[in-house]
Order: structure tokens, then C-alpha cells, then sequence
């Protein structure tokens, strides 16, 4: 099954000649530099979506098998907004990543949202696609886990909008357990005090 990203407009801007099948894309512009909270944004989608940007964080994770290889990075010490994830997930398709756990690394690539399975009714994971890095520096310490326990998850599942899309409203992690769990997109958790489990997939 293949994935269901969904791009910005800067990214869909391609011209389909139909008789040649040939598609013209237009030339990136230069990668915004940005830290990986502000890629996350306070909400569920990217404020940089279908936008190339260059970020850095320490590798905390690698999937090596499968269709959806890639690795996680998270910042060394976050912005101490409650709302925005400090994680973010590199795609590599079928290509194993060529990177060791504890790299402090400089990624550049397009910010996308991937919809698991159906892209009707499930929440989307900000990821960055078509990357490149370079490796800063190796054997650094993982940014602390965030515990997970029955006393940190709000007892309200999540908000309504008359039936309309949440995407838009700013997270409230305090609040809600859906915007609880996207605020820790990708990054490191644990449960009950128990060691590190990996990362936070909501």
C-alpha cells in the first residue's frame, strides 16, 4: 500500500503535460532554517507543510525494515512549549538510513503529513521527506523521556467541532489526551517511570 502524504501548495505546483506524461516542477526555493518545534508547530499540521527546511536534532531512533524507513531526531533541549512536539520523523522509504543512534545531525528536506492507512479520520504524522543530512557530531546523550502515566493523560479524550476537522486548533496537551499524545510526535517516552520504550507514534 503506498503512503498518503499531503503536500502544500508549493509542493503539489507541477504542470502535467498529458501527452508526454511529462511533469515540470518548479525550482525549490532555499531551505528555511528552522528548530524542530517551530516545524512542529502548536498544531496537527505543519505550519511549514509542502515547504523545504533545514533543522537539527540528535538521532534517538532508527526503522530499518520495511517500506517506511527513516529515523527520528529530537532537539537536545526543546522550546518548553507544552503544545509542540520536539521530535520529528526523517522518510526514507525502502532505503535504510545511513546513521547511528546519538548523531547530532543537520537535515534538510520537505516537510510532509503522512496519513496511516486511510487519510479519512486519522490524524497525520509531520515528517520530513526527500532528506539529506550531515553528521555534526557522534555519541551524544538522548534528550530525557517524557513519562507517560495515568496522571499526566487528561481524563477528556478530545474536542469536538460539530463534526468539522480539529486540525486547525491549537493543541491543548493539558486538556485533551488526543493533543497529548500529538504533542509528543516522535519524541522519546516512557511509561510509568519504566526505561525509555521509543518513540511517541500517535
Amino acid at each position: 500500500m503506498g503512503r498518503t502524504l499531503g503536500l502544500g501548495a508549493r509542493a503539489m505546483a507541477a504542470v502535467l503535460i498529458a501527452s508526454g506524461a511529462l511533469v515540470a516542477l518548479p525550482h525549490p526555493a532555499h531551505a528555511a532554517t528552522v528548530t524542530i518545534s517551530a516545524l512542529q508547530g502548536s498544531t496537527r499540521i505543519s505550519p511549514y507543510n509542502g515547504t523545504s527546511v533545514t533543522t537539527t536534532g540528535i538521532v534517538t531512533a532508527i526503522r530499518s525494515t520495511g517500506s517506511s524507513r527513516g529515523f527520528w531526531i529530537q532537539s537536545a533541549s526543546g522550546d518548553g512549549n507544552a503544545a509542540t512536539s520536539d521530535a520529528v520523523f526523517v522518510y526514507r522509504g525502502s532505503t535504510t538510513p545511513s546513521t547511528t543512534v546519538g548523531n547530532s545531525v543537520t537535515v534538510t528536506g520537505t516537510v510532509a503529513e503522512y496519513y496511516p492507512g486511510s487519510a479519512n479520520g486519522s490524524q497525520s504524522l509531520t515528517e520530513i521527506s526527500g532528506a539529506t543530512w550531515t553528521t555534526n557530531s557522534t555519541g551524544n546523550t538522548l534528550p530525557s523521556a517524557t513519562t507517560i502515566s495515568n496522571a499526566t493523560v487528561p481524563a477528556t479524550y478530545t474536542r469536538t467541532n460539530s463534526g468539522g476537522s480539529i486540525n486547525s486548533f491549537t493543541l491543548a496537551p493539558t486538556t485533551y489526551a488526543l493533543d497529548y499524545y500529538e504533542s509528543l510526535e516522535g519524541m522519546r517516552v516512557a511509561a510509568d517511570g519504566s526505561p525509555p520504550v521509543g518513540t511517541m507514534d500517535n
